[in-house]
């Protein structure tokens, strides 16, 4: 392989100068994010159904929707819940549903609500779905914000948030911009009762007039031979005035005119109460969310917008200002920076130890596999159409340990050879026909090592992929870089002489030729010699640590993925069910103040009444509307802050609004959950669903770990009920239809057009004043019977008490669904099995028909090691034959594999020393540890069959062997453990570190694997002749052997 580029200098410069070029331009074209898209599998369905109770939105909605998406097979799961008044349904696709997919799939689904929908009850309106709810942060996140005295104007803020948006979209690359906390601008009618009763009419009555005085209609057109004239008749609903002056009431000799504005109070405002309500620093705001698209540069983006945001608040004046609420542009640049020059100061690590172990020589020979196998890396994901983020990043610092094994042991093996006194190609020719079969095997051991990472489908998937992308092009490129470029490199440029080096052989100096190994080699030499008289004494000595790791291992704790580290924090607010949204800004406003009153908190914003606009990319934003519900983001001076502060505020603020649920929490890492600890309970009545769900909660609660529970399917909330006489109400020609049309009309309001100014239509909206402020209002209310108005208390009582909370429904069964939200520093796994362990010895038995399983972290972490161990017996399968293939022996094929089971034992052993939990990372650190333990054990495998003696398992020539490696082994251990020292140093956290340390501490106990396990597994297994056996008497006892041994391996 190497030949040609050592036979033709052009060749080898060339092939340099293509692949620096090609990494370069990919460095500078490729998008950079600060963490991976999880893909879009997760559209929303919202249907209102106004008025109506949460049984009658289950039977009548949640159910028939359901059913049409039934149809659908590449729906997963689906999740409604029913509340009063409103539908929510949540679909998850399944996990083989890609990028090229998922947008034909959400097609077919809007198709199958909207021909739901036709089945519907009259008044539904058109359910809507939602498919921008991706699991992403925004790019950016501006807000308006009112700094003046007085009541926010917030139509003109709404309106100026409107064109902050439409600029934004206007910049190339924008994906998506909405808008949070801002309020409709609407025209609202406020009736006097009084006034319309003398007039007989209703408020349904009055706003059906005004509807047929807007003239905004086509009334035909004038035609003639030679031209064509629209006819139209004038008086369109376009000023107050206009609205003002529409004619309700004409006396009977037509000069008496009574106008809407005699009767009513005709005023321009807002939708009240608003959705949702905005909260920068404590200021009325409306945000403004951006998210540039999936393969855009987020720095060339951010640039852009910034440009307009620019122009757009110079335009601004007064008390309005625009604020910056979140840039992702900064942690993007500062995550990413943070990884390469952590990958840049391993690089560095190793090269030093390839000075100290090799010399500076072949150092820098070395050494060009890092910046060229980094190129062809790059030049990989972009071909690939991938994305520079702290994933694919991490995947090429866990290579760097890996991909300079490669080039270490090419470049040792030509030296040894031209110390021996070959020529130069002769020694480059032959050490890349020797290990071209070793280091084919032990590279594809990596890659099925790391293939699982690659396979593994769904939100994990998408979240860790390309960390097993990177390491399989990764080490791809160094094993055909080390076999070509870096060994016609040696060759070219390497100063060997027989005996010795350059021109001082014989005189080795350490920065020429590196440390020797002195009195530690001889020792080892000795040990070994004695050991391998008795193999089974090395073979537990090789054994003991793994078996240790086994054993503490179990005590260690489970994890889904750890937190991370961010100066910003996460707090959630849950009110009483039945509380207004300017009940549940108060708390919010009292738990900020708290919250200021810490030093290092820099600002504090809240969207109250649904989720707010993303700042980290797993952050669900499924709640809308949701007016007992806030969600606010603190930044803070740092993440050391964070981790400190978050404890603390949660303890004060539980003290400050007990009749909240308030959970303070860090970022997570990993898919998004809605709650770390979940249960379901499936079953037919919802009376007993709500009973066993008590039981569960209240044992969940009692856990030390759990802050707040929650359930899906709540006793009861308070609801007004009109106890009407149905006779009374015949008699005045009322039905009980009737009376609810009424009832809403005058609380709620009924709409009645719209005036159109410029481009904007604003709605009428009519209502009595006052009709809805409190119970003496509701109870004066009138109804417009056949003949006259009825006051309530002559129909019936309003009587006050509680309904169904809510139903929600799993896959098509009705779920009372338990959540538990966990104190910083749980881990949900334990809890979830401990709370379980609990309600067994309680004597909790479920009635027949029912059934109870986990949820949450517990549910997402089986299902994500599930998946990545589906392709684990195929892998290995393959791993397994191709080392048969590659060494001709079984027995080989035996040995690599126990060193692949005793590799999990040292990860776990590594995780113990630094206390970390078992969690997802510590599965992916130990893949990555199983195929660097093969790769070593594969070259020392590999230089004993190459020896025909050591090959029947000649103690002293197995030795020799050994030893012969135990320079680029020594070396790759030093520079796999140097490439991760800087994760383990300089950041902080337990993300990278409880990944890192598997690998940087594994590795050591892989080299004793390779050393001393591995020699003396292969002398037990292989040692049928006699210890001097000479070749000739050699070869029919390796025929003889269960293995193919009659060839050197392939």
């Amino acid at each position: 392989m190497s030949g040609p580029f050592l036979r033709n200098p052009y060749l080898l410069v060339m092939s340099v100068v293509v692949i620096a070029v090609a990494g370069l331009s990919a460095f500078g074209s490729l998008p950079r994010l600060e963490d991976p898209r999880i893909l879009n599998r997760f559209p929303l369905v919202i249907a209102p159904f106004p008025g109506a109770s949460a049984e009658r939105v289950e039977a009548l909605v949640a159910e028939p929707l359901e059913n049409a998406l039934d149809e659908i097979e590449e729906i997963k799961r689906v999740e409604s819940t029913s509340r009063a008044g409103q539908a929510t349904i949540s679909i998850e696709m399944l996990d083989s549903v890609g990028p090229d997919e998922n947008e034909e799939v959400f097609a077919r689904v809007r198709t199958k609500i909207e021909e739901a929908a036709t089945q519907l009850p009259p008044s539904v309106p058109q359910p809507r779905v939602d498919d921008n709810i991706e699991v992403i942060a925004f790019t950016r996140t501006e807000a308006v914000v009112w700094r003046g005295d007085g009541e926010p104007p917030m139509g003109v803020m709404q309106r100026l948030a409107e064109d902050l948006a439409d600029a934004l979209r206007s910049v190339p690359g924008t994906e998506l911009v909405r808008l949070y906390g801002g309020a409709e601008e609407e025209i609202t009618v406020l009736v006097d009762l009084e006034r319309i009763e003398a007039l007989g009419l209703t408020v349904d009555e009055v706003a059906q007039r005004v509807r047929a005085a807007d003239s905004r209609r086509p009334a035909g057109a004038m035609r003639s031979s030679d031209t064509t004239v629209l006819v139209e008749v004038d008086g369109a609903l376009d000023t107050l005035e206009r609205v003002r002056s529409v004619p309700l009431r004409t006396g009977a000799d037509g000069s008496a005119v009574v106008r809407l504005g005699d009767v009513a109070e005709v005023q321009r405002g807002v939708i009240d109460p608003p959705g949702s309500i905005g909260l920068v620093d404590g200021e009325r705001a409306v945000l403004v969310g951006a998210r540039a698209a999936a393969g855009v540069r987020i720095g060339d983006w951010a640039e852009a917008a910034q440009v307009v945001v620019d122009e757009f608040e110079a335009r601004l004046g007064g008390p309005i200002e625009l604020v910056e609420v979140f840039d992702q542009n900064v942690y993007t640049g500062a995550r990413l920076g943070e990884l390469v020059s952590n990958m840049a100061a391993g690089a560095v690590v190793i090269m030093i130890v390839i000075l100290f172990t090799m010399g500076w020589r072949l150092a820098l020979l070395v050494g060009t596999a890092l910046p060229l196998t980094v190129c062809v890396t790059l030049f990989g994901i972009s071909v690939l159409g991938g994305q520079i983020h702290q994933m694919s990043i991490f995947g090429m610092i866990i290579a760097l340990g890996l991909l300079i094994d490669n080039a270490i042991v090419v470049v040792d093996e030509i030296r040894k050879r031209r110390e021996e006194g070959m020529g130069v190609t002769q020694a480059v020719e032959e050490t890349t026909q020797h290990l071209r079969a070793p280091l084919f095997a032990s590279t594809l051991t990596t890659v099925l090592a790391f293939a699982p990472i690659v396979l593994l489908p769904g939100a994990a998937g998408d979240f860790v992929g390309y960390i097993g992308i990177s390491v399989i092009l990764a080490v791809s490129a160094s094993f055909l870089l080390s076999l070509t470029v870096v060994a016609a490199l040696t060759g070219r440029f390497g100063r060997f002489h027989e005996g010795g080096v350059g021109e001082e052989a014989g005189r080795r100096v350490w920065w020429r030729h590196g440390l020797p190994g002195g009195w530690l080699a001889d020792r080892f030499q000795r040990a070994m010699r004695a050991g391998l008289k008795r193999p089974i004494l090395p073979l537990l000595v090789g054994a003991s640590l793994p078996i240790l790791g086994f054993v503490l291992g179990s005590q260690l704790g489970r994890s889904f993925f750890p937190p991370t580290d961010r100066d910003m924090f996460d707090v959630q607010v849950w009110m009483a069910s039945d509380s207004s949204i300017e009940k549940t800004q108060a708390a919010v406003e009292e738990i900020e103040r708290q919250i200021r009153s810490h030093p290092e908190v820099e600002r504090v914003h809240w969207l109250v009444g649904g989720s707010f606009p993303a700042v980290y990319y797993n952050l669900l934003m499924n709640r809308v509307d949701q007016r007992d519900y806030a969600r606010g983001v603190v930044k803070v001076d740092g993440p050391e802050t964070t981790e400190r502060l978050v404890p603390i505020l949660q303890r004060e603020i539980d003290r400050l609004v007990p009749d909240a649920q308030v959970v303070v929490r860090k970022f997570q890492q990993g898919p998004p959950i809605e709650a770390d600890v979940q249960y379901r309970i499936f079953g037919p009545s919802i009376e007993v669903l709500q009973q066993l769900g008590s039981q569960v909660r209240a044992e969940l609660q009692n856990h030390s770990d759990i802050l707040h529970t929650q359930v899906s399917m709540p006793r009861g909330e308070p609801k007004m009920w009109l106890q009407a006489d149905e006779s009374e109400a015949q008699l005045a020609g009322l039905t009980l239809t009737d009376l609810a049309a009424q009832l809403d009309s005058s609380l709620e309001g009924v709409s009645g057009g719209f005036v159109l100014e410029d481009l904007e239509q604003l709605p009428l909206r009519f209502r009595l004043e006052g009709a809805r402020s409190d119970l003496g209002a509701v109870e004066s209310l009138r109804f417009a019977g056949r003949d006259s108005q009825l006051p309530l208390e002559a129909i019936g009582t309003l009587d006050l008490r509680p309904e169904l909370g809510g139903v929600t429904r799993y896959d098509g069964e009705r779920c009372n669904t338990i959540y538990g939200y966990t104190r910083t520093g749980a881990l949900p796994i334990e809890v979830d099995a401990e709370v379980r362990e609990r309600l067994e010895a309680s004597g909790f038995v479920l009635p027949r028909g029912y059934r109870f399983e986990s949820g949450g972290s517990a549910e997402e972490d089986q299902e994500a090691v599930g998946n990545l161990l589906t392709f684990v017996p195929v892998l290995v399968t393959i791993m397994m034959a191709t080392i048969i293939l590659v060494f001709r022996s079984v027995r080989v094929a035996g040995i690599l594999l126990m060193v692949g089971g005793l590799s999990v034992g040292l990860a776990l052993l590594a995780t113990w020393t630094r206390g970390f939990p078992v969690s997802f990372n510590t599965i992916l650190g130990t893949l990555g540890l199983i195929g660097v333990a093969l790769n070593d054990s594969i070259v020392v495998l590999a230089a004993i069959r190459e020896n025909p003696r050591a090959r029947l398992g000649n103690r002293e020539a197995v030795l020799k062997e050994v030893l012969g490696c135990g320079r680029h082994v020594i070396s790759t251990t030093l520079t796999t453990i140097g490439g991760f020292l800087p994760l383990l140093l300089f950041i902080g956290g337990v993300f990278w570190p409880s990944l890192a340390i598997v690998l940087a501490g594994g590795v050591g106990g892989a080299t004793i694997l390779a050393m001393v396990f591995v020699p003396a597994a292969y002398v037990m297994l292989f040692r049928r002749a006699p210890a001097e056996a000479t070749d000739d008497e050699a070869e029919p006892a390796a025929a003889a052997s269960l293995d193919l041994e009659e060839g050197a391996p392939a």
